[in-house]
């Protein structure tokens, strides 16, 4: 059996161009959006118990899934592994205002049941030759609305460097837990620490108070983004 569409949509996601081969248990897809975020040249291969893994491009970083499905349909899990994510362009999907030049690994597991989602991800900047690491200060807005640490000041209008973006992110319960890995400062763990001479800005998390209810998370997030998009009207 081979199905083939240019386009489909299903509530928030968006399929384009793809093809499902069976007995070959085969899918392909050339790009699937989900909100602003885009996933391109997806190769996904499974068994006949369910169990496969998937190739795939996410904001130029080459990333792969391994996952196991339940037969009932009702349980996925499994792991990933993203490599050199390109961090602006990723950004810009949010908003053209919010500027981080870089580039980010990630991985972590997964669990969904009942459409229930568990995950845990950590995410880390890597350092490569002739790619400069920094952030605008709409960037900064955006960093803090996600860790839920105060909102900052502007403090002017160049580029802030950084020199590490450590931290993992646990979603359970509909819940978010966001974590500081690039460091630990009484009880505030260090988010985004910035290099010995180049200006810049450490970003910190309250370890006591680091988690929020996904719905809030959403609404706290688009407050920040009009909040930059107002700023530079």
């Amino acid at each position: 059996m081979f199905l083939q569409s240019e386009y489909l949509k299903f509530k928030n996601i968006e399929l384009k161009n793809f093809s499902i081969q069976v007995p070959q248990n085969k899918f392909l897809c050339k790009g699937l959006n989900f909100y602003n975020l885009k996933i391109e040249d997806i190769e996904l291969f499974f068994n006949k118990n369910l169990e496969g893994y998937s190739n795939f491009y996410f904001y130029d970083g080459t990333g792969k899934v391994n996952f196991k499905l339940d037969v009932s349909f009702s349980n996925i899990k499994g792991f990933f592994t993203i490599d050199n994510i390109n961090i602006n362009k990723l950004a810009i999907s949010l908003n053209d205002k919010i500027v981080i030049n870089g580039l980010i690994n990630l991985v972590g597991s997964f669990n969904i049941l009942k459409g229930n989602l568990e995950l845990d991800t950590i995410f880390k900047s890597i350092k490569k030759k002739g790619v400069k690491q920094y952030m605008n200060f709409g960037a900064i807005e955006f960093i803090t609305s996600l860790s839920g640490t105060n909102p900052i000041k502007r403090v002017g209008t160049s580029n802030f460097y950084y020199s590490n973006i450590s931290g993992k992110i646990s979603i359970k319960n509909n819940r978010l837990t966001i974590e500081g890995l690039a460091g630990e400062k009484g009880e505030n763990q260090y988010l985004v620490t910035k290099p010995f001479l180049l200006p810049g800005i450490n970003l910190l998390i309250d370890k006591r108070n680091n988690t929020i209810e996904i719905n809030e998370l959403i609404n706290r997030v688009n407050l920040a983004i009009e909040r930059i998009k107002q700023k530079d009207l």
